[in-house]
Formats: C-alpha cells, sequence, structure tokens
C-alpha cells in the first residue's frame, strides 16, 4: 500500500468506502493547485507532532451509525468505522483512531470503553450528535429516485456499477444500526448537469444583458458575465490602483518574452504572434488603451467546479487521517473563446480557426478558464454553497434561471470578496489553451500575487517538463512513488506543451513494464501510470481522455440552438454528429495507452485497461453527496488525552469527556459524516 492523506488524493485500493489513517502521505494535486509546491503545504508528506505514527495507509470496510439509547449532554449518535485485521494492526495505537481535524477531532475508539461494544472487534466507535434533519431530507430525495444501480468511480473513471441504495431512515430512528451506502442513489440527469455544472445553454452564454458578443457586436462586455467585467473586477483598481486595461495587456504580453515561472527548469518560448492581437484590439479601440468593452472574448461556459472541493488531513490533527473535512467549496469558472472579429487580422497565426460565415468571424484555437476559488470551509457552507446550484435543477432556463445563477456567481466574482488573496479576488488561476498563436497546443497558467499586483506566469501544476516522458528516471519515480505528486527532482513545468492528441505520460521501467502488462482488476501499478498522466493538463487534454486538446471547444458558431462542443470525458457517451452535443448512447472509453507499446495485449474486462469516463456524472455524484450530507456536530474533548494516546499509545480514560463543559450543540464544530468513510479522488481540470 501507498501513503495518501491529502485533500487531492488518488485512489487507494478496490473496497469502498476508504479512508487513511494516521498516515504520512504523499498526494497528487491536480491541475487545479492554486499555490506553487512546497513540501509543507501540497505534498502531504507531514511530520506528525513528534513523529509519524504508521506509513500505512488503510481502508474502512464499512461506515455505520446508531442512535443512542439515552442521549447525554455530549453525543446522541455512534459512528462505527470498520477496519479489516491487517489495516487495523498497522496502528501505532491499534485501540484509538483520530478523525476530523484539528479544530474539529473526533475519537475512534476499539477498547470496549466508552461506547464502543466490544474490544478488538475492529469496529472503532465515535461519539457525536447526528444531523437528523439532514438524514431525513436526503431519504426523502432518495426514495423519488427510481434507479436500480449507479456507477462507482475509482479516480475519474468507472470501475463497475453497484446496487443503489439509500438511507434506511425508519431503522436508524428505530435505534438499529445503518450502513452508510457509498455513491448517493441518484439517476443522472445530463439535463440537470447542465443546469447547475456545465452550462452552455444559449439562453445563458448569449443573455446579452448580462455579456457580449463580439462576433455580432451584440450585449454588453461589461455585464456581470462579460470578459471586461471579470477583469475589471480582477484589478480591483479603487483597492490597488491598477487600471483593468493596463491588467489586460500586461497579462498578453506576457507571451511576448521567454518565461521561467517558479520552479520550472526550462523557459517557456516566447509567441511573437501575440503582439498582433495586441495591436489589432488596440486599433479596433481607437488606440491608446485596450478598450475592455470591445474584449475579443465570448463567454461559451459557466462551470460548477464543487467536485474540487479541498479536504483537511484528518486524524483529529494529528496527521493524515480519516475524516478531513472542507477546506473549501471548490472552484466557480468562466470559460471564453478568443474571435477575431472585423479589424482583426487572420494572417500569421498557426491555426486561425473556423471561419463564422454569418458574422465573417473567426473562430480561434484559444481558450481562456477564469478559475475562481470558493472560500466557504466546513460541512454546513459546502452544504450550503451545493445547495444553491443544485436549486438551479428546478428553474427552466430562461430570465429567472438566469438571476438565480447570477446571484450565485456575484458571491466569487466581484472584488474584494476574497481580502487574503491576490488583489482582493477569489481568482485561484487564470489558464489558457492555445494552438492559435504557434505549433504545439500550449497550456499557460497565470496568478495574481497577494496582496497585490498584476499577473504573473505561474508553473503549471502536476504537469512536468516534456523531456522527462519516456525516460527512465520518470519510469523509476512511478513505479517507487504510487500515486504520489511529482518530486522537486521533477519540477511542474512553466507551461504544458501538447505536440499531439495521441500524447500521455509514461516512463521506461523494468518494474513498471511488468505491472502494466501483467495488472489485473486490483493491481494499482497500472493505475499510478494512468493517475500521473491524467494528472497532468497535457495528458487530461490528449490521449490519456481521448480529448482532442479541448474540454470546451471554442471552434463552433454559437446560435440560437448552437452551443460549444464539449469532450466525450464530460459527456460519458460518444457525439454523433460530431458537430454539437447529441449522444449516441454509446459509452465513451479508453484503452489505455501505455499497454501495446509495451508488448502488451489489452484485457477489456480489465478496468485498468479499458476505462470508461463519465465526467460530468462523476461531479453529479459529488454535488447531491454534497448537497446532502450529514453534518455531525462534534462534542468537546480534551485534546491532551487524544495526543497522549497517540503519541505514547496511552489507553483512553472510560469517559472521554469528564471534567469537560458541555457547550450549546449549535455552538459545535461540524464534520460530515459521509467524509469519514471516502477518500478525495485527484482531481483533473
Amino acid at each position: 500500500m501507498f501513503n495518501v492523506a491529502n485533500a487531492t488524493t488518488l485512489r487507494r485500493g478496490r473496497r469502498a468506502p476508504s479512508v487513511a489513517l494516521l498516515c504520512t502521505a504523499t498526494a497528487l494535486i491536480s491541475c487545479t493547485a492554486d499555490e506553487p509546491f512546497t513540501q509543507d503545504q501540497d505534498s502531504g508528506d507531514i511530520a506528525v507532532r513528534n513523529g509519524d505514527f504508521t506509513k500505512q495507509s488503510l481502508d474502512a470496510t464499512s461506515v455505520s451509525i446508531q442512535l443512542l439509547d439515552k442521549p447525554t449532554a455530549f453525543a446522541d449518535t455512534r459512528i462505527f468505522v470498520t477496519l479489516s485485521k491487517d489495516d487495523a494492526g498497522k496502528l501505532a495505537n491499534p485501540q484509538v483512531v483520530g478523525a476530523g481535524d484539528e479544530d474539529a477531532p473526533i475519537v475512534l475508539r476499539d477498547d470496549g470503553k466508552g461506547g464502543d461494544v466490544e474490544a478488538g472487534d475492529l469496529v472503532f466507535t465515535g461519539l457525536a450528535f447526528a444531523d437528523v434533519e439532514a438524514l431525513k431530507a436526503r431519504a426523502e430525495a432518495e426514495a423519488k429516485q427510481d434507479v436500480a444501480e449507479v456507477p462507482q468511480f475509482v479516480g475519474r473513471s468507472v470501475e463497475k456499477f453497484v446496487p443503489a441504495t439509500g438511507i434506511d431512515l425508519e431503522k436508524f430512528l428505530g435505534g438499529g444500526v445503518i450502513k452508510l451506502p457509498g455513491a448517493p442513489k441518484l439517476l443522472f440527469s445530463l439535463a440537470s448537469a447542465r443546469h447547475s455544472l456545465m452550462i452552455t445553454d444559449p439562453s445563458v452564454v448569449r443573455d446579452f444583458k448580462r455579456t457580449y458578443d463580439p462576433c455580432t457586436g451584440d450585449g454588453d462586455a461589461m455585464g456581470p458575465w462579460g470578459f471586461g467585467h471579470l477583469f475589471t473586477e480582477l484589478a480591483n483598481q479603487s483597492a490597488t490602483g491598477i487600471d483593468p486595461a493596463d491588467l489586460v495587456e500586461d497579462w498578453l504580453a506576457s507571451w511576448l518574452t521567454p518565461q521561467l515561472p517558479g520552479s520550472a527548469s526550462v523557459p517557456v518560448a516566447a509567441r511573437p504572434m501575440m503582439q498582433q492581437l495586441i495591436d489589432d484590439w488596440r486599433n479596433v479601440s481607437g488606440g491608446g488603451a485596450l478598450d475592455l468593452k470591445q474584449a475579443p472574448f465570448r463567454l461559451l461556459a459557466i462551470v460548477n467546479r464543487i467536485d474540487l472541493a479541498r479536504r483537511g488531513k484528518g486524524g483529529g490533527g494529528y496527521g493524515g487521517g480519516i475524516g478531513g473535512d472542507f477546506l473549501d467549496a471548490g472552484e466557480g469558472r468562466f470559460v471564453f473563446g478568443l474571435v477575431l472579429p472585423d479589424g482583426y487580422k487572420i494572417e500569421g497565426y498557426n491555426k486561425p480557426g473556423v471561419l463564422d460565415e454569418k458574422t465573417n468571424c473567426m473562430l480561434t484555437p484559444f481558450t481562456v478558464i477564469f478559475e475562481y476559488k470558493i472560500d466557504r470551509p466546513g460541512c454546513e457552507k459546502v452544504r450550503d454553497w451545493a445547495q444553491q446550484w443544485r436549486a438551479l435543477d428546478t428553474l427552466p432556463f430562461g430570465s429567472t434561471y438566469n438571476a438565480a445563477l447570477q446571484d450565485i456567481t456575484d458571491q466569487f466574482t466581484a472584488a474584494g470578496v476574497s481580502p487574503d488573496r491576490g488583489n482582493g479576488s477569489a481568482l485561484g488561476q487564470l489558464r489558457t489553451n492555445d494552438f492559435l498563436m504557434t505549433f504545439p497546443w500550449q497550456m499557460r497558467e497565470h496568478q495574481l500575487p497577494v496582496p497585490s499586483g498584476f499577473l504573473t506566469p505561474h508553473q503549471v501544476a502536476d504537469t512536468v517538463d516534456l523531456f522527462h516522458d519516456g525516460t527512465n528516471s520518470l519510469g523509476t519515480w512511478i513505479a517507487t512513488n504510487i500515486m504520489g505528486l511529482p518530486p522537486q527532482s521533477f519540477p511542474w513545468s512553466g507551461a504544458s506543451d501538447v505536440p499531439s492528441p495521441g500524447t500521455f505520460w509514461d516512463g521506461a521501467h523494468a518494474t513498471l513494464d511488468t505491472l502494466l502488462i501483467t495488472s489485473g482488476p486490483g493491481n494499482d501499478g497500472n493505475d499510478s501510470r494512468h493517475n500521473f498522466s491524467l494528472g497532468a493538463c497535457s495528458g487530461c487534454h490528449a490521449r490519456e481522455t481521448d480529448a482532442e486538446f479541448t474540454h470546451v471547444d471554442n471552434r463552433t458558431p454559437l446560435g440560437r440552438t448552437q452551443e460549444a462542443i464539449l469532450s466525450e470525458f464530460l459527456l460519458g457517451e460518444k457525439i454523433n454528429p460530431s458537430f454539437d452535443n447529441t449522444v449516441t448512447g454509446n459509452l465513451h472509453f479508453v484503452f489505455d495507452p501505455s499497454i501495446l507499446p509495451r508488448g502488451g495485449t489489452i484485457n477489456p474486462t480489465n478496468p485498468q485497461h479499458r476505462r470508461s469516463f463519465r465526467d460530468l456524472e462523476f461531479r453529479q455524484q459529488k454535488l447531491v453527496d454534497f448537497s446532502s450530507q450529514s453534518c455531525l456536530k462534534l462534542p468537546p474533548i480534551d485534546a491532551e488525552i487524544l495526543e497522549k494516546s497517540l503519541l505514547e499509545k496511552a489507553p483512553l480514560p472510560d469517559d472521554l469527556f469528564k471534567g469537560v463543559q458541555p457547550v450549546d450543540k449549535k455552538q459545535l464544530p461540524s464534520l460530515s459524516l459521509e467524509r469519514l468513510g471516502d477518500v478525495p479522488v485527484a482531481q483533473v481540470h
């Protein structure tokens, strides 16, 4: 087993749900990281207080709950986490597991005391207050779902289908023990996903009260969803003194000179054709500053990425353990495409794109994504945020829907909403995907410095320099550091180049060869290479998912019914015809690209050889799960008792709450019950 404990941990074995208990760990942070790689923050390489408790990761075989016969001032519910004998034997103190986070710890014990039924039965028991109202709401919603089975995801791909089970509320309220189901009982709805997750409907992206179409001149670029407005809010001129037009031009000008962001070891070459875009925009603006009201970027999508919500390390604050609660609520995003309307030259560019003959406007292979961090930590705040998005599912597209959506987006796009971030903006990073300026396809990232300043080039998270691909050094690292973060010996790249649609990440290593060719269900060797490649921007946008460079494509004329083309990786089904998003009913799957080059044979029944991606369905599971999660209220405990038990293997007192003053339940910290039994998944773009 390998060590995992961070908020973007990869799959760790085949049993579900999973937990990682009191471990030192490395983790793969996705192509969504908002800070440079540091040993302290992102690697998950935790030295727990006075030393490591264990370097093993452990999987729960089940998580269950039961109401107490006699509630106390400190709890009304028992929580049971069951471990296998092998995994329990890896604990430093075989009778104690810490869960939750430092400011909200919970003790799980297997010593036959303090609510635990039997010592040494591998069922670890904790005490808390149940969120009965949330359990009731979930049970009522699940009762309305007519679905027999749901997909079980391992990482981002479907491993298998499992029976759809819901919360047995009647049994729980009657005092019985109920087991938490894994995935929510949910019938996937692409229509709902396009209301609350990936919003591309023309009535939204062509709402000319809120955004702008530079191809026709319709709308308002300074509307709340306009490119010009978003840059104005990023600048936050009243607080920073930065003119929004200067912010935009300085950002574009970074393409004109070589860049070496962060710890990148290879300079990112200049793309001089960016000067032509700047000059043409200036000419259209009448000379002088770039006119944001005429920004040549059209809105393609508004995206809810609550599935990117980061989690704490768990373990009750004493190491990477189970039950790490939410550090934020993921991201909110706006996707724009660069277009070249009248007044912009197309000569000289690498691939100018597709001409919209109705408007004589060139739709280019250059997209921009504003990726905002949703700084809402904790179970209740994340649940509230998820419920706001899910409420959109009840509204038909139109003016009422758009007003409700703007109420959500204003919460993260407005200037000053995140005082601790650059310029007071919630922006985590601004990403671009470019095949317009020159070969090859290239992804870049910019961030706002703290406390204020202009957008600066930043390393592309989770993507190492391309010359490492296929090398012995990378193969050795993948084979010996299963599913870990690229170490300092493989610094993140300053940009992510994608030479061809066949690009994927691999390494040369004899052991890795054997693992990949001979791996069967349950073998982690193949997934280690796959997850490394999937986490890299250049793998996710190419052969690892069979995407052709983009997941939201700009090269389609938008109209009354036409919208941006989404990738099959997102939709989960084959698209036919290729110029719209009509799905065929044929599931999208990808054969592992590394097997055949090694002389192996694809086994189509092996989920590590034939992967089925349904990323919108994965995200919908997360949205529904988070919107209906039960927020336990955690009783106060003496932290010194827990620390002594973990560090010195001292037995816990019979009564953990002796001498502790009760606290009003409303004032107690909360922890998602469901998070005790799952492991956060490595994210992709």
